[in-house]
């Protein structure tokens, strides 16, 4: 019999289109992970053993240095794998990147010695995993695009709008000196241009949460 955890992977995974055979071999083989708020799931220079498939969820992957600043790239939520973790197994190599777990989460893991054989074998698992990285990339751009070419306000305003797509919620929790950090940028700099939103009655402000109207 199945566990709970088991049922919904399987139902996500049918939503996915994947084989049946494969849905079995990834119940099979797979193990449930879960990661608290907070926790790293990654870090840049880690080589990676296990694909994850998001359950449930939010990860938040960035590109820090060695003295604590650090760009956010992108979000990884339900449904989704990490594009810097299958390159890391395909071509064994360490991630570039680090990942936080933003919201709590479960994650199946995969064990990364069947990535290879699955993608030759499953049309559909191979269909995931380049449009997974794909997308990745898409994001990547349009990452690289705000940070060339938008004023920080601008960046601001996306970077909220990231956020609620992500997490399918126009609540956002977080501090503004933990979106400063995420930015690359100063708290007093984000609160100027918070209050500035909130004048323009694009978004609403509490204590450590900002409702985007």
């Amino acid at each position: 019999m199945l566990h709970t955890h088991q049922i919904r992977l399987k139902s996500l995974l049918k939503e996915k289109g994947f084989e049946e055979s494969l849905i079995e071999e990834i119940l099979t083989c797979g193990r449930l992970k879960k990661a608290k708020k907070g926790a790293y799931l990654l870090s840049s220079g880690m080589k990676v053993a296990y694909l994850p498939f998001i359950l449930s969820g939010r990860l938040r992957a960035y590109r820090g240095d060695d003295e604590g600043h650090e760009i956010t790239l992108f979000y990884t939520g339900r449904g989704e794998t990490c594009s810097f973790a299958i390159n890391s197994i395909i071509n064994q190599t360490p991630s570039g990147i680090g990942s936080i777990v933003e919201q709590s989460a479960e994650i199946w893991m995969i064990p990364g010695t069947k990535v290879d054989a699955w993608i030759v074998k499953y049309p559909n698992f191979r269909k995931f995993i380049f449009q997974s990285t794909n997308d990745k990339v898409d994001d990547l751009l349009s990452t690289f695009d705000s940070i060339s070419f938008m004023k920080m306000g601008d960046r601001l305003y996306k970077y909220l709008l990231d956020l609620k797509h992500a997490s399918g919620s126009s609540t956002i929790t977080k501090s503004h000196q933990q979106i400063a950090i995420e930015l690359n940028t100063s708290r007093v700099v984000i609160s100027r241009l918070m209050k500035h939103l909130s004048a323009t009655r694009q978004i609403r402000q509490q204590r450590n949460r900002v409702e985007l109207l």
